[in-house]
């Protein structure tokens, strides 16, 4: 048994040492885009890192609340600046934040084995086939500090809560003032991180005293310090500001039901096959003979999930990539199910053992045979569309040193596109009208021109 749990806990850091691989290679393969522009200039200007602080300070005051993101990326930008350029801390610390969410999946799913990797592949490839946005999301620097970052800070708190909760009820040390400050600590971080993703932690945090029925020192802490960061982003004065500019057809409470539509219509496109294979786990574990005690922990993440989802109809309807964070809800609840199945005693001569190992060893086998020739794939593209872009920044740089007022740059061959980048909805227009024209403007602001026009590639190469 003992070499058995060692053979696994080496194929279980592996699994680990190769998710940081592969998404720090993605990470390495994306280029600044969008945001990521303005910021850098803004970064640029600080005389030292304590001036980010007055950067945000103002932020907070005229535009959003969202001051733990926001800072984490100053911070990041003011470091590569200073030290190792471009992207690379950047990209190093994205790869380590990425590989720690899917440990953290991993912790938040009960299990009977110790490093159980198929638990943790599962969770690391449902989060690369199905992470909402992920080229936004996970791999665009402005994007990653927003969603990967924040929804990270959150999912640590979640599991700090809910592993302290379990030790503190079967009688351990549950006092103590460094865990009472450090709840506290997380807690103002965590709930300081995105709205619906904090707001749905509170409701989770919530759910379990009331679970557990018993309040511990720590607990009041991590819920005050929770509570107080929530009101710090979302009682910002720049909320107000940035509100105005939030248009809507409808206003009001005749808004909501379009929000509502507008929100199932984005859970039916992004999770309809995730909340299939929910159903039919919830089904199977059930016709198993598991009872609620069992499945407690599927149906809390998927009520969360739903709960962080449709709280946005409070506020106009936003991007998909703010479905990023219930998508990781969703994925524990999927993990635990899967974890749940019980193919019983091993027993090679079982047809029931055989059958149920096998299908959790297929379910995970094909899914990494996908993902192993879509990486492949969309790699091969990523590496392209670095290149097009290094060179679009090299030209534009070029002619702003030449003082050229208005730049004709080539927009990307479409035959790229990819879900692995957000460069295509930070890809120049060709056209005023166009809704992607305020990308022109940035850039133009950028590099200080009257304007940029994006042309079809073919008639670039031609000219």
């Amino acid at each position: 048994m003992i070499k058995e749990e060692n053979t696994r806990k080496r194929l279980f850091i592996f699994s680990v040492i190769l998710c940081f691989v592969t998404i720090f290679i993605y990470e390495s393969l994306t280029p600044m885009l969008m945001d990521d522009l303005p910021y850098s200039r803004e970064v640029s200007r600080a005389g030292s890192f304590f001036d980010l602080f007055a950067q945000e300070y103002n932020q907070y005051m005229t535009w959003i609340g969202r001051s733990v993101a926001h800072f984490m990326l100053r911070a990041i930008m003011f470091i590569d600046m200073h030290t190792l350029g471009g992207r690379t801390f950047f990209n190093i610390i994205a790869a380590g934040v990425f590989t720690l969410l899917t440990v953290l999946i991993y912790l938040n799913t009960d299990s009977k084995i110790r490093y159980n990797v198929k638990n943790y592949l599962l969770g690391v490839l449902l989060v690369w086939i199905f992470g909402v946005s992920f080229g936004q999301t996970v791999l665009w620097e402005d994007g990653a500090c927003n969603y990967l970052f924040t929804t990270t800070i959150v999912m640590a708190m979640v599991t700090a809560f809910r592993k302290t909760y379990r030790r503190s009820m079967s009688g351990e040390n549950a006092t103590g003032l460094k865990l009472t400050l450090g709840f506290f600590v997380l807690g103002l971080f965590a709930g300081w991180c995105n709205e619906n993703t904090s707001g749905g932690l509170l409701l989770l945090m919530i759910i379990l005293i009331c679970y557990y029925k018993k309040v511990f020192v720590w607990t009041i802490s991590a819920v005050i310090g929770t509570i107080t960061g929530f009101a710090l982003m979302l009682f910002a004065p720049g909320n107000r500001i940035r509100m105005q500019y939030m248009e809507e057809k409808h206003e009001g409470l005749s808004a909501i039901p379009i929000r509502f539509l507008n929100i199932t219509t984005t859970l039916k496109e992004e999770f309809m096959l995730l909340l299939i294979a929910l159903v039919i786990l919830l089904i199977f574990l059930w016709v198993q003979g598991k009872k609620f005690e069992d499945m407690k922990e599927m149906f809390l993440f998927t009520f969360i999930f739903f709960a962080t989802s449709y709280c946005l109809v409070l506020t106009a309807t936003p991007q998909e990539r703010v479905f990023f964070a219930p998508g990781i809800f969703l994925t524990v609840a999927l993990v635990q199910g899967y974890a749940n199945i019980d193919p019983g005693m091993p027993d090679p001569e079982s047809a029931r053992y055989v059958i149920f190992k096998t299908l959790k060893l297929g379910i995970v086998g094909a899914m990494l045979v996908y993902m192993v020739f879509t990486y492949i794939e969309c790699g091969a593209k990523l590496v392209w569309i670095y290149r097009v872009e290094r060179e679009r920044y090299e030209y534009l740089e070029e002619m702003a040193a030449k003082g050229e007022e208005n730049v004709t740059v080539p927009m990307l061959y479409p035959q790229f596109e990819n879900k692995y980048t957000a460069a295509y909805e930070s890809d120049v227009a060709g056209d005023i009208d166009d809704d992607r024209y305020w990308i022109n403007e940035l850039i133009a602001n950028y590099y200080g021109f009257k304007t940029v026009t994006g042309v079809d590639p073919d008639i670039w190469e031609e000219n």
